[in-house]
C-alpha cells in the first residue's frame, strides 16, 4: 500500500493494456486518499472543501493580479514570483526568457528515472528543478519523450498526449492536438495531459465535466509558452494541506490565460508537485505524502558553461 502512495497520479480514463492496469491501481490509491482527506477536515487537519468539485469560483480568476518577479540568483532571464494573494492557495510562477543565452533548458535523461527531485544528477547545482512527465510503476513516461539525443522508450500515449518540445537553441512549441508527431532528438520534449490553453482558448469547467481528476482540487504543475513563444512559464500549485487547496485544471488554465500564457499542458502533479529553487525546496507537501515522490524526470534551469577562452585576456 505505501508503494502505490509514492506512484504518480493519474488523470482522466485511459487506454487498456499496462498503461490502464496501472491507472486502476492508482484509482484505488486515489480513493484511499480521499478517505483521509475526509478524516483530516473532520479533525481541522484540512480545510474542508478541498475537493470541491464544478465550476471555477470567481475567486480564483479575480486572484490574477500582477505579480511581484524576483529574478533567481540575479539572472534576468528566469523570473520567480509566489502568489497568495487568494485564501486557500499557493502558486509558484517561472518565467523563462527563452531568448536568453546565459541560461539552458533540459529535461534529465532516462538513466536518472526513479529519483526524487532532489537526487537528480545536477537537481540541487541548477537555478530551477521542477517535476515534469506522468509515468508508470516502471517510471516509464507517458508521452513523447527527449532528453538531448536520448529519446525514451518505451512512452505511453505518445500520439495522445500533449507536448512541448524545444530546440538546443530553446526554440519552443507546442503540439496540443492529436495525432502528436514524434518529435526529432536533440533539445528536449516533455508530455502532459490533458491541454489547458489552445491558440489563447481557455479551457472551461465544461471540459473537465467528464474528467475525475480535472474537476477537482489537486496540487498541479504546468507550462506554457506567450504568443510569441519568447516565455516559457511553469507553474506549480500547492494543495491537500492547510491553506492551500489545489486547483481544477480549468481553475489554473484561467490564472495561466490571465498571466499572458496563450499555450499551455499540464504537467504531473498531486505527490509529484515539487519545485526546487538553488537546490531548496519552495513548495509544500500534501499531508498525506510527505516525503518527496521517486520521478521519471525532471525540468532543469541551469546556467549555460562559460568557455574559459572567452574569458582570457587577448594580447
Amino acid at each position: 500500500m505505501a508503494r502505490r502512495l509514492l506512484l504518480t497520479d493519474i488523470t482522466h480514463r485511459s487506454p487498456s493494456g499496462l498503461f490502464g492496469d496501472w491507472v486502476h491501481r492508482r484509482m484505488a490509491a486515489w480513493v484511499l486518499g480521499l478517505a483521509a482527506l475526509a478524516s483530516a477536515a473532520l479533525t481541522g487537519c484540512a480545510t474542508p472543501g478541498a475537493v470541491t468539485t464544478g465550476a471555477a469560483p470567481t475567486d480564483v480568476v479575480a486572484a490574477a493580479t500582477r505579480l511581484s518577479w524576483t529574478p533567481v540568483d540575479g539572472a534576468a532571464g528566469l523570473l520567480y514570483a509566489k502568489d497568495v494573494a487568494t485564501p486557500g492557495q499557493v502558486l509558484h510562477w517561472l518565467r523563462l526568457d527563452l531568448q536568453d543565452p546565459t541560461l539552458v533548458l533540459t529535461l534529465t535523461p532516462p538513466r536518472d528515472r526513479g529519483r526524487t527531485l532532489d537526487q537528480f544528477e545536477g537537481a540541487t547545482q541548477a537555478l530551477v528543478a521542477v517535476n515534469a512527465s506522468f509515468f508508470t510503476s516502471r517510471f516509464e513516461p507517458r508521452g513523447w519523450t527527449v532528453s538531448g539525443e536520448d529519446v525514451w522508450a518505451p512512452v505511453l500515449a505518445a500520439e495522445d498526449s500533449p507536448l512541448l518540445q524545444c530546440s538546443v537553441m530553446k526554440q519552443c512549441d507546442m503540439r496540443l492536438t492529436p495525432p502528436v508527431p514524434a518529435p526529432p532528438p536533440g533539445g528536449l520534449a516533455v508530455a502532459g495531459t490533458p491541454w489547458l490553453i489552445r491558440d489563447g482558448v481557455t479551457r472551461q469547467p465544461s471540459d473537465d465535466a467528464s474528467c475525475a481528476f480535472c474537476k477537482v482540487r489537486h496540487p498541479r504543475t504546468a507550462v506554457g509558452l506567450d504568443a510569441t513563444r519568447r516565455f516559457l512559464t511553469v507553474v506549480l500549485v500547492e494543495g491537500r494541506q492547510p491553506g492551500a487547496l489545489g486547483m481544477t485544471l480549468s481553475e489554473l488554465a484561467q490564472q495561466m490565460r490571465a498571466h499572458g500564457v496563450t499555450q499551455a499542458l499540464n504537467l504531473d502533479g498531486g505527490g509529484s508537485t515539487a519545485l526546487l529553487l538553488q537546490g531548496q525546496r519552495v513548495t509544500g507537501r500534501p499531508f498525506n505524502e510527505p516525503l518527496l515522490r521517486p520521478l521519471a524526470n525532471a525540468l532543469l534551469i541551469h546556467r549555460a558553461p562559460t568557455d574559459p577562452a572567452s574569458s582570457e585576456p587577448h594580447p
